[in-house]
C-alpha cells in the first residue's frame, strides 16, 4: 500500500535534523507517511541517531548523497523521484511541524485543482536574541508582503500567488511537480520561488495553509542573517532575469541604498542634499522604532524592541544584494551549514 504523502528532507546533516524527524514521527497517522532524508551526515552522533529512527520505523528511508553543484535542488529533485506518495511535500532539516500538520496538507489536495500548497515559518521561542531578533523582523511590517509567510494571520485558507510560498514547508501534487520539472538546480536559493512561478504558469492553483505551520528555526547571528537576507535580495533580480512575474515593490530596499550612496557622497558639498540625508534618516528611524514598538506591544516582551537594530541590517542586506546581482550576476550564493 502506498503512503498518502512523502515528505522529503534535503539536509547537510545539522543535529536539529533529528528534532525535525521526531516531529514529523509524532504526528497523527504518521505510519502513513514515506519520509526521506537525502543527505550526507559527517557528524557521528548525528549519524547514529538517524540510523537508529531509520531502523526503527519502516517508513523512513535515508539517501546520503550529496552534488557539487545545485546541492538543495537536487537532493529535493532525488528524494521525489524515489517517493511512493501521490502528494510530495518538502521540508528544510530545521524545522518542527504542527502535530497535524499532515492532516492539513492532504486536506489541500482533496480540491483536484490543487497543484501547490505552503504553510507558515513562525519564530520559535527557543532560539538566541539574535535568531529571535532576526526571525521577529521578517515577520515585522518592514518585511512587507513577506512577512504573511512568517505568521499565521487569518486562519482561512486562501489562494495565494506564486510569490507568497515558503520554500521550507510547501508540498506538490506529485504529477505537477514532474510536469513542472523540478527545482532548476542552478537557481539556488530562489529554485523554489522559479517552481511554484512555473507551477501557476501551468494553470493550477497556489493555496496558503494557516495551520499547516511549522516552527523554523532561523539564522543564529547577525553575519548568517545578513547572509541569508543577502540571498533573498540577490534571487529577486534573478527571478526577474529568469521571465518571472515581478513585484516592483522589492525593489524599495534598493532604491533607499540608492539614495543614501548618492546623498552620503553630496552631503559634504551640498548643504541641502546633507539636510536631505538627515531628515531621511531620521524619517527611517522613526518608522523603525514605531515598527519594534508594534512588535514588542503584540509580543509583550521589551527586549523584541532590539528589533529596531535588526530591520536595517534586513533593508540594507536586501538592498545591496540587489544592485550586486544587477552588476555582478550568478555570483555563488552558497552557505556551508
Amino acid at each position: 500500500m502506498n503512503p498518502q504523502l512523502s515528505i522529503v528532507i534535503p539536509t547537510m546533516g545539522r543535529p536539529i535534523l533529528v528534532r525535525t524527524l521526531e516531529s514529523v514521527l509524532a504526528t497523527k497517522g504518521s505510519d502513513q507517511l514515506e519520509v526521506i532524508v537525502v543527505g550526507e551526515i559527517r557528524d557521528s552522533e548525528v549519524a547514529q541517531k538517524v540510523a537508529a529512527i531509520v531502523s526503527a520505523n519502516s517508513n523512513v528511508h535515508h539517501i546520503p548523497i550529496s552534488y557539487p553543484d545545485g546541492d538543495s535542488s537536487r537532493k529535493k529533485n532525488r528524494g521525489a523521484e524515489e517517493s511512493r506518495a501521490d502528494i510530495v511535500a518538502f521540508l528544510d532539516d530545521d524545522v518542527v511541524i504542527a502535530p497535524d500538520w499532515p492532516e492539513h496538507i492532504l486536506k489541500a489536495f482533496e480540491n483536484q485543482a490543487t497543484g501547490l500548497v505552503s504553510g507558515p515559518s513562525l519564530v520559535p521561542d527557543d532560539i538566541n536574541l539574535s535568531a529571535r531578533l532576526a526571525g521577529l523582523a521578517l515577520t515585522s511590517r518592514a518585511a512587507g508582503y513577506v512577512a504573511e509567510r512568517y505568521r499565521i494571520g487569518d486562519a482561512a485558507v486562501r489562494e495565494i500567488s506564486w510569490s507568497r510560498i515558503i520554500g521550507c514547508n510547501a508540498a506538490y501534487r506529485k504529477t505537477v511537480f514532474q510536469q513542472m520539472g523540478g527545482f532548476p538546480p542552478e537557481f539556488y536559493p530562489g529554485e523554489e520561488m522559479i517552481a511554484s512561478w512555473r507551477t501557476q504558469q501551468l494553470g493550477h492553483k497556489l493555496f496558503f495553509i494557516p495551520a499547516a505551520w511549522v516552527y523554523h528555526y532561523p539564522r543564529q547571528s547577525v553575519k548568517r542573517f545578513w547572509r541569508q537576507v543577502w540571498g533573498y535580495g540577490a534571487t529577486r533580480i534573478r527571478l526577474k532575469r529568469a521571465g518571472t512575474g515581478f513585484e516592483w515593490t522589492t525593489l524599495v530596499p534598493a532604491a533607499w541604498v540608492l539614495s543614501l550612496i548618492v546623498l552620503g557622497l553630496s552631503a559634504p558639498f551640498c548643504g541641502f542634499c546633507a539636510k536631505l540625508l538627515q531628515l531621511s534618516l531620521e524619517l527611517y528611524a522613526l518608522v523603525a522604532f514605531i515598527v519594534a514598538l508594534e512588535t514588542a506591544v503584540h509580543t509583550h516582551r521589551v527586549r523584541d524592541l532590539l528589533i529596531f537594530f535588526m530591520i536595517p541590517v534586513m533593508h540594507l542586506s536586501y538592498g545591496l544584494a540587489e544592485w550586486f546581482e544587477f552588476f555582478r550576476p550568478n555570483r555563488d550564493l552558497s552557505e556551508n551549514k
